[in-house]
């Protein structure tokens, strides 16, 4: 008896499920120091929209968005996360595991076959950037909207946006492209000192 109780309050946690990103989402997972980074004066500090409620990046936490959303908080090795799919377009909702403590710190988005592990969503759902286009980007858009014109499949621009004394954060949105056209988007936010 008392094991189908355990086994119950398993089931039932929020973050009980262990398992890594799929689909597109795992890109996260490739620290890749190779990948071109550009600096830019943009802001990259992205809007999360969730039917009536907005989420910000480090002050938001995963279990935030998974009480709105209903869903369940997967935990891997590097990563706790969530996966929203929302009118053909998936969202990865993402917090490390060694600085995050749940807090939301990456976010991909992508329009790809929906992965094992990410829910259908049918309230609003958005994920945006003020003045930049993340999806159904070309090449040449990408390139007309920063001053770099990258010459690789995954590239990153980043800004360092606010400092608190001896901390700054840092924003990057990268960029991956398949046949010169935005395959997805990872956004990032850092605070490092």
């Amino acid at each position: 008896m008392k094991y189908i109780a355990i086994v119950l309050a398993v089931m039932a946690s929020p973050a009980a499920i262990s398992m890594q990103m799929e689909g597109f989402g795992a890109n996260y997972y490739q620290d890749d120091a190779s990948v071109p980074e550009y600096d830019t004066n943009k802001d990259l500090s992205p809007h999360v929209i969730i039917d009536d409620n907005m989420f910000l990046m480090e002050y938001s936490t995963l279990a935030d968005i998974a009480k709105t959303t209903d869903v369940t908080i997967n935990k891997g090795d590097q990563a706790s996360w969530l996966c929203l799919n929302s009118k053909g377009v998936n969202y990865w909702f993402i917090s490390d595991n060694e600085m995050g403590q749940g807090d939301l710190t990456s976010i991909a988005v992508a329009r790809n076959e929906r992965p094992k592990g990410c829910y259908s969503y049918s309230g609003d759902l958005g994920v945006t950037i003020k003045g930049i286009l993340l999806l159904n980007m070309t090449l040449k858009k990408i390139s007309s909207s920063f001053s770099n014109t990258p010459d690789a499949n995954v590239f990153r621009y980043c800004n360092d946006t606010k400092t608190y004394g001896d901390f700054t954060q840092m924003n990057c949105l990268q960029y991956n492209l398949k046949d010169k056209n935005v395959e997805g988007v990872i956004i990032s936010q850092v605070t490092s000192n």
